[in-house]
């Protein structure tokens, strides 16, 4: 009878170990799936190398993680960029530029998903895709003189006060 006890125990022991190698052998096939599903559809946090090329109202998301030190910077003026911090509830950037092609350097030093868009005087555009935590990127957009709204898009942040108003002189 002992034996019988012994090569029961040693089948369920080897039961237990098959089970555990096909659980992850099935999770290691699902994580591989979900990766390559969210990648196809866009939903990767690597951009495609081809898509780099930015126009007049392009974005750009960067992979490379955000300095979290670093401050709004101010326009620079004779390179018409201007720098641009998203954090909870807040956007930091110049209140008044001067019109013409502008870069919009954004920098999420948050640690929720922002995003950044600004419309007025016939323009209405939107970095994209949306910057997660420590994610940087950019908009070129061509501002004529006037006041433009800026704001985060994402459900309830303009209202939670991510939101400005930009004078373009």
């Amino acid at each position: 009878m002992p034996s019988a006890t012994v090569r029961q125990l040693y089948k369920h022991k080897k039961e237990t170990k098959m089970k555990k190698a096909k659980m992850y052998a099935v999770l290691m096939l699902s994580l591989g799936t979900m990766a390559a599903f969210g990648n196809a559809f866009g939903q990767g946090d690597t951009p495609d190398p081809g898509d780099t090329k930015a126009g007049y109202g392009s974005a750009v998301a960067s992979p490379q993680p955000a300095d979290a030190k670093k401050e709004a910077a101010a326009p620079d003026l004779a390179k018409g960029t201007v720098g641009v911090k998203l954090t909870e509830f807040r956007i930091e950037m110049p209140s008044s530029i001067s019109a013409g092609a502008t870069t919009f350097k954004i920098t999420n030093a948050g640690t929720e998903t922002h995003g950044f868009e600004i419309e007025g005087n016939g323009i209405e555009k939107e970095i994209k895709p949306k910057l997660k935590k420590g994610r940087s990127g950019s908009l070129r957009v061509d501002l004529k003189p006037g006041t433009y709204k800026v704001y985060c898009p994402v459900d309830g942040h303009k209202t939670m006060g991510m939101s400005l108003k930009l004078t373009v002189k």
